[in-house]
């Protein structure tokens, strides 16, 4: 199979946060089996049927034994289940159940650094000459005593930390708790190797890579430079990153792991380059000869106001950008986001939040590239807000966190399946859940909005079922109708064979002027917020208050 034809183009996948997603259990806390108990919602395997979402792929957050401190992106063992989750039986059942519904299973891999509570660290500052003595960045202090560079920690402060029993310091990227293993040491690397492979044997169909774009770190720990003008020394942002991450010896990383997917086929290899990555140093990592990654995540699209300038703007960086054969992929929310209806609604002209949330639907699945959904957004899941400091959980924190309230956790709560107890996150079980649900469950949960044909949950259902019925919106050319976007994004999808218009108005009731690309033709509705479906006629001259519209040359 070509890098042309892979089963990830064609795909939209669906990313679960474990400990929020369902509880068979009744401990409050979600688990592998409770995921398989959903599983018919995301997709039960018959295309025929309009009650499931028909999802290709799942992508799970981290399901490894962990002490928590980030959720679950400390991890302290690589090749086991969090007891909180389950046993590796729950998860070989999870994995035979979802390929029963052509369900693709792609794990998070988080192997920047491990817990400080890994086996392999408490080996590594046992001393500087044990086995494992190099497997993570150690350095002396300076002659003064202190810190070996000015390397900061993507948290806040300084990224070294002293261990008084080694008597050095260990570099973090993030939390102390997470410290960064030494990708150019050979035997940690080949360590990593087998890590991948044990789950590969088992049948996963690929990984996403966790803060894939900081791996490599100078051997010559050399000080980044401090941005002109900038008094604050000790912030992330302060600084050039010049030394600590998007290094060339990064893409070595990443094209050694693609080596170990391709000795099993067709795996997918997903990266989440920096954070704070521009959309050209993401996509520098599907590599100079396509043998990196498959899909590069960038944060460009997601940080975009609700405007259609700056959407656009991120949209042709990716399509200038990302040209065949490497693929684009796109996304709106995830667990270390707000999501977008809780982002996006006060920079928007639009208030209604289900308005919203179908505009930014269709955006995001008629785009060329694999689609991603977090889970919940297919039904206009919103922060909560509402979190009291007792009951939180995130005990890592970003840059621009300045409050009590931890805005990981708020994008993170139960998914609201029902009107029951805790919006059905424990089958009905009266247990207090891993984290508080959204105060709107009884509003927004899979079982109201099932029963509403205008529902957003019902959108996504029919344009999830177009998308899978149209090649254009899957592997068509994408091509803007309007140069310099203001009121309105107006773009097609072709192929040779077909060619789809998608219509989306950000403001009140306006006129639109396609030029003579679109005149004469005759459109068929596919979707809409306001034309009838199947109605034929010609492309609309005005556009109603926030509509949107998907229809087909005929």
């Amino acid at each position: 199979m070509s890098k042309y034809d892979q089963w990830w183009q064609d795909s939209v996948i669906y990313q679960i946060y474990p400990f929020t997603f369902a509880d068979v259990n009744g401990d409050g806390i979600g688990d592998l089996q409770g995921i398989i108990q959903r599983l018919d919602y995301i997709n039960d395997g018959h295309p025929e049927r309009q009650s499931s979402l028909g999802i290709d792929a799942i992508w799970l957050c981290p399901i490894y034994p962990s002490p928590m401190v980030d959720n679950g992106y400390d991890v302290s063992h690589y090749t086991d289940i969090h007891p909180s989750l389950g046993t590796l039986a729950d998860f070989n059942r999870l994995l035979h159940e979802a390929h029963q519904r052509d369900i693709k299973v792609i794990l998070d891999l988080v192997i920047n650094h491990t817990s400080d509570q890994h086996d392999w660290f408490a080996q590594s500052r046992t001393s500087q000459d044990n086995p494992k003595a190099d497997w993570y960045i150690w350095h002396d202090p300076t002659q003064e005593g202190q810190v070996p560079n000015n390397w900061m920690s993507y948290l806040g402060g300084s990224g070294w930390t002293f261990d008084s029993q080694r008597q050095q310091y260990y570099f973090h990227t993030f939390s102390p708790h997470q410290p960064d293993l030494n990708w150019r040491h050979p035997p940690m690397r080949e360590a990593i190797f087998e890590v991948i492979r044990f789950w590969l044997d088992r049948g996963v169909d690929g990984f996403r890579l966790d803060a894939s774009s900081v791996y490599s770190k100078d051997p010559e720990f050399r000080n980044n430079p401090l941005k002109f003008g900038i008094t604050d020394a000790d912030g992330y942002s302060s600084y050039h990153h010049l030394y600590d991450k998007n290094l060339p010896d990064n893409h070595q990383i990443i094209a050694d792991i693609r080596k170990v997917l391709d000795e099993y086929g067709h795996k997918v290899l997903i990266g989440e380059t920096f954070i704070d990555n521009q959309i050209y140093d993401s996509v520098a990592f599907y590599g100079a000869d396509q043998d990196e990654l498959d899909l590069a995540f960038s944060f460009e699209l997601p940080f975009s106001p609700w405007y259609p300038g700056y959407l656009h703007r991120a949209i042709v960086k990716q399509e200038r950008l990302v040209p065949d054969p490497d693929w684009p992929t796109y996304f709106l929310d995830n667990h270390d986001l707000p999501r977008h209806l809780s982002r996006w609604v006060d920079c928007s002209l639009c208030t209604d939040t289900t308005a919203l949330a179908k505009a930014a639907a269709t955006l995001l699945l008629t785009l060329r590239g694999t689609p991603v959904l977090y889970y919940g957004q297919e039904l206009g899941m919103e922060d909560n807000l509402e979190i009291p400091p007792e009951q939180q959980k995130d005990k890592a924190s970003s840059p621009d966190q300045k409050d009590g309230q931890s805005s990981r956790d708020g994008a993170r709560t139960p998914m609201q399946w029902d009107c029951s107890v805790h919006a059905g996150f424990s089958f009905g079980k009266a247990v207090e859940p891993w984290l508080p649900v959204h105060p709107n469950a009884a509003e927004v949960n899979v079982e109201r909005e099932s029963e509403d044909p205008n529902s957003i949950l019902n959108f996504y259902r029919q344009l999830l079922r177009i998308r899978k019925q149209s090649k254009a919106l899957r592997r068509g050319a994408w091509k803007s109708l309007i140069a310099y976007p203001h009121e309105h994004l107006a773009y097609t999808r072709t192929t040779d064979r077909e060619t789809i218009l998608i219509l989306i108005n950000f403001s009140g009731a306006k006129e639109i002027d396609l030029g003579l690309s679109c005149k004469g033709d005759r459109w068929r509705v596919l979707l809409s917020t306001e034309l009838s479906i199947d109605e034929v006629d010609e492309v609309p001259t005005t556009l109603k208050p926030f509509e949107v519209s998907i229809l087909r040359q005929e």
